[in-house]
């Protein structure tokens, strides 16, 4: 009977969440997928931005705006994030490139374009710009994530990315009867214990998953969190991101094999605040154009699209030449 109450619970906040906050752009259909994009602005160049391993086009809720004021910007929700469905195709980066690029020849998004990648998605258009380098005539990476982190795996890497695969599973369990919404609406309310408790029963470490969940939460603007939350607490959500990341190494392998941007303007942002050896990596991002240029933001953290907004603006406004 709880089980079944649970699960009621979930299904009805799912139908609340898809009433409260309906997709902002449109679904486009790809042979059978369809792929949620957000198109902003109608004049100037074309730039394509790309989110994090488990993000959505909120997450760049402080930028697409302002870049919409010199150039037609696209945000897009990969397949079981945000306001895309989830399909069985594969979630290594490569396919995920492909259905990037069939999902923006669906909207009509004219070429050459100019792509903007965070973490995960920084790899991604990096690959893009890569393999198609008569489609790209420029490339922000905001604070990218470097093939080599995940490829080849080491004893420790391979410890945490079982950890985290364990964690994103456990996640879905959660999220299919109602855990994840019901304490993410309590700890927004303020009440840390509950979820802690409920975090313990389910098989929670000291850190609970929503815990960690919802401090991600809280670096975005108030205005969004609502739709941060509904996306958080979706099963499909979890499911998506356990996909990309025991798929994350041989994304990674693609990833080394892809040749440099030649001469391809290329920006590498890069949080100031990092793990040891972080910034030496971003700018090895740099070189891989010969006209590579490496910036260290100020004060900036992974999230620099909340922390630093404005400079991922002036890089695609420096390459737009606006």
């Amino acid at each position: 009977m709880v089980t079944k109450l649970a699960r009621r619970y979930e299904r009805d906040g799912q139908i609340f969440d898809s009433v409260l906050y309906p997709a902002p752009g449109e679904l486009f259909d790809i042979g059978g997928r369809k792929i949620h994009i957000q198109k902003q602005g109608d004049s100037g160049p074309p730039v394509i931005l790309e989110a994090g391993i488990a993000a959505s086009v909120l997450s760049w809720r402080l930028v697409d705006h302002e870049i919409s004021k010199f150039a037609t910007v696209y945000s897009y929700d990969r397949a079981g994030l945000g306001w895309s469905p989830a399909n069985d195709h594969p979630k290594v980066a490569r396919e995920l490139v492909e259905e990037m690029r069939l999902a923006m020849q669906a909207a009509g998004v004219p070429t050459p374009r100019i792509v903007v990648g965070h973490s995960f998605g920084g790899m991604m258009m990096r690959m893009y710009a890569s393999m198609y380098p008569e489609e790209v005539s420029g490339v922000v990476l905001v604070d990218a994530l470097p093939a080599e982190e995940w490829f080849p795996l080491d004893e420790r890497r391979t410890m945490i990315l079982r950890r985290a695969v364990r964690l994103t599973r456990r996640g879905i369990w959660l999220a299919r009867h109602g855990v994840v919404r019901f304490s993410l609406r309590a700890l927004e309310r303020g009440n840390q214990a509950l979820p802690k408790f409920l975090s313990f029963l389910s098989g929670g470490n000291r850190v609970g998953l929503t815990q960690r969940v919802t401090m991600q939460i809280q670096k975005f603007p108030a205005a969004i969190r609502g739709q941060i939350r509904a996306h958080w607490s979706r099963p499909s959500s979890f499911l998506t991101m356990t996909e990309y990341l025991a798929d994350l190494p041989a994304s990674c392998a693609q990833a080394m094999i892809c040749p440099d941007l030649g001469d391809m303007p290329l920006i590498v942002l890069s949080a100031e605040h990092g793990q040891p050896g972080h910034q030496g990596r971003q700018a090895k991002l740099a070189k891989l154009s010969s006209r590579g240029d490496f910036r260290v933001i100020a004060g900036s953290t992974h999230w620099l699209m909340l922390d630093a907004p404005q400079a991922i603006v002036e890089a695609v406004r420096e390459i737009a030449g606006a």
